[in-house]
Parts: C-alpha cells; structure tokens; sequence
C-alpha cells in the first residue's frame, strides 16, 4: 500500500508535533546567529564561537545514554513539558548574560533539555503515524522544520543589527513555550515500560552496534562529518573578514542555505527503500563537500549563493535519509535509545570539527580551511560508500535484519511488542 504525505498529513498530531518543532528550531538557529554575531563583534576569535557550539552540543553526547532510557521508560508528555519549561527559563536568562563562561554555561543547560526533547519527539513520530508511513511524515517534518531555517537567519541576524542579541534570545525563550504548549495538545503518548530481559537494556550504542546498516552508515556519517564540517566555525569570518560583507548578508547566506534544504526535503518522501536511502546518502555527502568548493574559490559573497543551494539541498536529502533509515530500523521499544545515540553520534562528529576548525583556524585562511573541508569531506563517501551498499543488499535478506522493523521485500511491517522481544511497548494514538 503507498503512503502519500497528502495522506499522512491529515494527521492533527502530526501537525502539531511539526510546527511546533520547527517554531522552536526557528527560535534556537536564531539565538545562535545573535550569539555568533556577539561574540564576533566583541573580538571573540575561532575558538570563542567554537566553545560556543560544543556547550551546546556535549549534554547530547555525554547525556546521550540517560535520556535514551529516560525516553523509552517515562511517558512523552511528561518529559517534552518539563524540558520545555526549563529551556524556556534558561534561555530567558541567556538574554541578560554577556560574561562568556556564563553564556556556555546556559547554553550547555538547554544542550541538557535537547538531548531530552529532541530524542523524545524523535522517538515518538512513528507512534503517530505508525511505522508504515513514516518515510512521508519524515519528509514532511523536514520541509516545515526547513522553512523555519530559511526564515530563522535573516531573523537573527536582521533583529541582532537592529537591536542586539537580547531580543532574539528572548524570541527563543518564546519558542520553548510554544513547543511545551503544543507537547500538552498531542493526543498521541509513548510508554515504554521496564524491559524483561538483559538484550533489551542494552545503551542506544549498543543496539546500533548490532545492525550491519547503521554501523557502516554512522561511521560514514561520524567520519564525513568530522572530516568536512570544520567550516560551521569559519563562515562568519569569511563572510565578514575575508569577503568584508555585513551581518545580513551572514544571515542572507545561511538563509539561502535554508532554501536549498528545502528544495530537498520536498523531494525527499520519494525515496523509501534501504538501497535507495542508502545512495542518497553517499551522493548527498559527494554534493555537499563540492559545495563548499564554490565557497572557497568566491570572489564575492554574492557568488556563494549556488553553492549554497545545492549544499542545502544535499544537506536536506542527508538529513532526511539518514534520519529515515535509522528510524525505520529501529525497533519501538528501542527507538528513544536510538534516537539519543543517533544524537551523540553526530554531536560528537561536530565536536571534533569544530575542535579542528578552531585549531586550524590559527594557521590557515577562511578559504583555505573551506578548500580542506571540501577535499576532506569527500574522503568518507569514497572510502566508506561500496561498504555501506554492500551492507544495504545484504538486508535484504529476512535473516539479516537486525533490529526487526526493516522489510525484507516491499512491504513495511509495524513493529509491536511481539515482535520487539517482550518489553512493554504502548504507544496511546487518538
């Protein structure tokens, strides 16, 4: 039976789950451009901005463990309220602070409510629409989420030229409202009770560990990541150093990069099967690492706007599939571990580029540190590439499935607790 998103989209908690999600991403990217623009024009170097996103993303990797059993044991209601109001307080507080310790300090605290929430609503998607027809919601989450990214730059760096960072710290603070709102709303609640045998409480890391798709795809993905990302430490200096452009033209940039993300993910729902996800996979991450080729060799900031877009787009379609496939092949009871370890895994691949952007960034120039992403990030898809499609047709062999969700053939089986091992698994659907 085929899915369309025009089918899936009747879904009322699907709609508030999306929207609210994305109305929160356009509030945090936001928060970051005026971070990032503060620190900058503050004379803050490399390093600053650099500390400034591992704070963010550390609680999702060190954390990582315990809210994945935090999100297949505790009822989803409970979880998404409470982190919600306690990242909107944090970031309430954000917007009066300027020491920098005390920034990544509250930063680092609403990394903690992220790798709770963000897991928890990742978690609990397939509850709502069932497994079946998770492929088209995904797709749809990502276009809406997508549309919040290319308005959330402009946004951030339109509002922190007029009027500082405060005001949209304070517009993110919002955001957690309105997500926390929307969290009390959804019909649809995950329960996962207490698992029955020691196999099943096994870390999100280790469950990853068993599927021969998703440790090949991860550590393509961990790899690419460190390899070519680098750059997220850099931008702001080419754009404002090296090419002498404005704020808004930062904003414009990655806004435009928003743009090309969402021309992929409204192609995205087309593709479902491993094979298929898998390549896209390998060409999103090729596409990506040329993209930051046009970056380096820009003789004006207006000459970056291609590669913005097709950069965007094969960032958008990377999301998508990676996020897809995991999903689709994780088992219910074990999809809030996953989800977290999912989380720390690409948490921790940005930690590491962002370590090296800063270092590297005391010796080389903005372009010639985009140059080095570019060569470097097409290392992983080349190296790592044939071995991930060998994995993806070896799956399709029933006796190889590892997680029991992915299908051998063309049809998609819904997981239930039968088939996931003994654990209590109650997912309540309107």
């Amino acid at each position: 039976m085929s899915f369309t998103p025009a089918r899936v989209g009747r879904s009322r908690d699907l709609w508030l789950a999306v929207v609210a999600r994305a109305v929160s991403l356009l509030g945090d990217e936001a928060a970051v451009i005026a971070l990032t623009l503060r620190l900058h024009d503050s004379g803050r170097g490399a390093g600053a901005i650099a500390a400034l996103f591992v704070a963010g993303m550390l609680p999702l990797v060190v954390l990582a463990p315990l809210a994945g059993r935090l999100v297949d044991r505790y009822d989803s209601r409970r979880l998404l309220v409470w982190s919600g109001l306690a990242q909107a307080v944090v970031c309430a507080v954000l917007a009066g602070v300027h020491a920098v310790p005390a920034v990544l300090a509250l930063v680092a605290a609403l990394g903690i409510g992220q790798a709770i929430n963000g897991a928890t609503w990742q978690a609990l998607l397939p509850s709502i629409v069932g497994i079946e027809r998770l492929p088209a919601a995904m797709s749809i989450s990502q276009s809406v989420r997508t549309v919040a990214s290319i308005a959330a730059p402009a946004i951030g760096g339109v509002l922190t030229g007029l009027y500082g960072a405060r005001v949209p710290l304070l517009l993110d603070a919002g955001t957690f409202v309105v997500i926390t709102v929307a969290a009390t709303l959804v019909r649809t609640r995950r329960h996962v009770g207490r698992p029955t045998t020691a196999h099943r409480q096994r870390g999100g890391f280790g469950v990853l560990r068993d599927d021969p798709v998703l440790v090949v795809l991860l550590s393509l993905l961990a790899a690419f990541i460190v390899l070519g990302a680098m750059v997220n430490v850099i931008d702001v200096f080419l754009v404002r150093d090296t090419l002498h452009s404005s704020a808004t033209w930062y904003g414009v940039l990655a806004a435009t990069w928003g743009g090309g993300m969402l021309l992929g993910s409204l192609v995205s729902g087309r593709w479902r099967r491993p094979d298929a996800l898998v390549r896209v996979v390998i060409w999103s991450a090729v596409v990506l690492s040329l993209s930051m080729f046009g970056y380096a060799v820009a003789p004006a900031v207006g000459a970056i706007l291609p590669a913005a877009v097709a950069g965007g787009a094969a960032n958008g379609l990377l999301n998508y599939s990676v996020n897809t496939l995991t999903m689709l092949r994780a088992a219910e009871e074990t999809r809030g571990r996953v989800a977290a370890a999912l989380s720390g895994i690409t948490s921790s691949a940005m930690i590491g580029s962002f370590f090296i952007g800063g270092v590297v960034a005391g010796f080389a120039t903005p372009r010639q540190i985009f140059l080095a992403s570019a060569v470097l990030g097409l290392l992983a898809p080349i190296t790592v590439g044939r071995r991930l499609l060998r994995a993806a047709a070896f799956v399709r062999d029933p006796r190889a499935r590892m997680l029991g969700t992915w299908p051998a053939r063309t049809e998609l089986p819904s997981s239930s607790p039968a088939e996931s091992g003994g654990s209590t698994v109650r997912a309540t659907r309107p």
